[in-house]
């Protein structure tokens, strides 16, 4: 955001969450809704020409599906992260799909070519729900996300019965509250709009949002192993979110690296070659 912009919106919100506190929380959160970046970059476009495209009806949109790899493999999902696309795991699903899985993923709502410009984790979660219920899955599947796909990924099967082998996380942060107090300090926007941006989310989701974590929904979910792959310098999402998540989940593996950044990893060779090592048991 350019630097006038922020000073407006910060004093706007300030002002208003004097008169209008509960208005100034709505406002917050909706602003934090809004995809910024919905043209996936060059690199990024040729998983949408390797890839089988599909759709799936969702409230008041169309959730874009892609599937690519061998249809009969074992099954493995990809959510990528926020102000990105399906493409820019390219690198995965083509490893994947050599190897032989079945591999499907998704624009999330409001990115790519959808016509929302707004979503959030919650309709998130519904719409992979959806997804899942689609494909309705028999046997234990593997699942990677990456930053906001990893949160995506946890809260929609914590509420879900499917039975699944392992889970891949890039980059991914713990508590969501974290994610939202960053945004207060980018914004500058003071403690009573955040309580009330906090107070209107409650609202919505029908709970105590600064409960909200990974690690809590990782919990909740029948899995056989996790790693966690994080830069221990990402300036996006800390380094102390890999270990607090590594921390509270006993069949878990954490590989640290340095300087593969936040986005960059994801065209990191050894962090692929990785990634399919763990998923197929042939770690070195």
């Amino acid at each position: 955001m350019k630097l006038l912009y922020l000073n407006f919106i910060r004093i706007y919100l300030n002002i208003l969450g004097t008169i209008i506190p509960k208005l100034a929380g709505k406002t917050a959160f909706n602003i934090f809704q809004k995809v910024r970046l919905k043209t996936p970059k060059k690199r990024e476009k040729p998983f949408y020409e390797l890839s089988k495209h599909f759709t799936i009806a969702v409230k008041d949109d169309t959730l874009d599906c892609y599937e690519i790899g061998n249809p009969k493999g074992n099954l493995l999902f990809m959510v990528h992260g926020w102000d990105s696309n399906a493409g820019s795991l390219l690198l995965f699903a083509k490893a994947f799909a050599a190897a032989g899985y079945r591999v499907i993923t998704f624009d999330l709502l409001a990115h790519h070519k959808s016509t929302k410009k707004y979503t959030n984790l919650y309709e998130t979660k519904a719409a992979f729900a959806l997804l899942l219920a689609s494909i309705n899955p028999q046997e234990p599947f593997s699942i990677i996300g990456h930053s906001f796909g990893a949160s995506a990924l946890a809260y929609t099967l914590a509420e879900t019965n499917y039975k699944v082998d392992k889970i891949v996380l890039l980059s991914s942060n713990d508590y969501i509250i974290d994610v939202f107090r960053d945004f207060q300090k980018f914004i500058g926007f003071n403690e009573r709009v955040f309580q009330y941006c906090k107070y209107y989310i409650d609202d919505l989701i029908q709970d105590d949002f600064a409960k909200m974590s990974t690690s809590s929904n990782l919990k909740n979910i029948d899995f056989n192993q996790l790693l966690i792959i994080h830069d221990k310098k990402d300036k996006v999402i800390p380094f102390k979110n890999a270990t607090q998540i590594h921390a509270a989940i006993p069949n878990s593996k954490l590989i640290a690296f340095e300087r593969i950044g936040h986005y960059r990893m994801l065209w990191n060779k050894e962090v692929v070659a990785k990634t399919l090592q763990f998923v197929e048991n042939n770690e070195k």
